[in-house]
């Protein structure tokens, strides 16, 4: 099977025009809604039916491990990844109208697939429900509902566009990461810092969130050195633990400004999450900016407290031209 060199969108190709998330991954509105934790995302174009019979793409080069139709699920292709490093990851394509594909099959990025369907006896409303695999599950994999569903779920499954926005074709040859152990790093001196052994290099420093009324306390930094001016995507990295905070407020300081970004890490389980993509000079200082100030109630039962981690973060080129 021919290694992947890099992942498109599986609709509005290559980058997804057109196209919105009306369902996120391991979503709790999803939940609280159905009664399960959502696997992937849905993927809507236009309002009602308006994307029904749209096609639907490989987001990369891949082959055919499942193309069948499931009761409740319709029809689903399953398409195994080869990733350049020897990792492999699954993607799922679900509720489709046509499959165009067969078991077996060795298929390219941005190879048609099938098209965007109804479901099973055309129960849903027109969709894509799409999914990103870390672990080789069974293609109609389904039912999970408790709190320990929520981990596995995020363990097992990526969050499928930020798994692709981080994987886009043609590696990037300049891409700058500034650890939370380097000297581009930097904290406030407080009590309150805790160390753990897991994340991205093993190492993550955390704490407790604070309210307004508490004040700040633990804040880090991330400055890199860029080594030329260009657009450049910003990751930071959510660790599997420790990162509870549904409101992550990260600062990130570029070449027009500062923008802040409110990430809720408590979705996440050891990915990079997408900060957006900001002009930046080689001159002006590049920094990113994260606090324990979250805004979430203090309680001192710490079952009920929030937890806010502070892991590696990454600058990406994606152009060398400043818009």
């Amino acid at each position: 099977m021919q290694s992947t060199d890099g992942f498109d969108f599986p609709a509005g190709k290559p980058d997804g025009t057109g196209y919105w998330i009306a369902s996120a991954l391991a979503e709790e509105e999803y939940y609280q809604l159905f009664g399960f934790w959502h696997t992937g995302e849905d993927w809507n174009r236009g309002s009602q039916d308006a994307d029904l019979g749209d096609p639907v793409c490989s987001i990369a080069h891949g082959r055919v491990n499942v193309a069948q139709h499931y009761s409740g699920w319709g029809n689903v292709v399953l398409i195994e990844h080869l990733l350049p490093d020897g990792e492999t990851v699954w993607s799922q394509y679900a509720h489709l109208r046509d499959m165009t594909v067969g078991e077996g099959q060795e298929i390219l990025r941005g190879d048609q697939i099938g098209t965007i369907g109804k479901g099973d006896k055309n129960e849903f409303p027109a969709h894509l429900h799409f999914e990103v695999r870390l672990k080789d599950l069974p293609a109609n994999k389904w039912g999970w509902k408790t709190e320990a569903h929520r981990l596995e779920v995020l363990r097992s499954y990526a969050h499928p566009s930020e798994f692709i926005r981080a994987h886009r074709p043609g590696a990037p040859t300049t891409q700058v990461t500034v650890e939370e152990t380097s000297e581009f790093f930097t904290r406030s001196e407080s009590e309150y810092w805790h160390e753990a052994e897991i994340g991205h290099g093993r190492h993550i420093y955390w704490t407790w969130t604070v309210s307004a009324e508490q004040g700040e306390d633990c804040w880090a930094e991330w400055q890199p050195k860029l080594p030329q001016a260009g657009l450049y995507e910003v990751f930071a990295y959510i660790p599997s633990r420790y990162a509870t905070t549904r409101q992550a407020r990260y600062r990130v300081s570029h070449r027009r400004g500062t923008a802040e970004v409110v990430v809720d890490q408590y979705a996440y389980s050891n990915e990079w999450a997408s900060l957006g993509t900001y002009a930046f000079s080689a001159v002006q200082p590049a920094l990113v900016r994260l606090s324990d100030l979250t805004g979430e109630p203090y309680t001192r039962d710490q079952a009920e407290r929030r937890q806010i981690a502070f892991d590696a973060v990454k600058w990406v080129l994606r152009s060398e031209q400043v818009r």
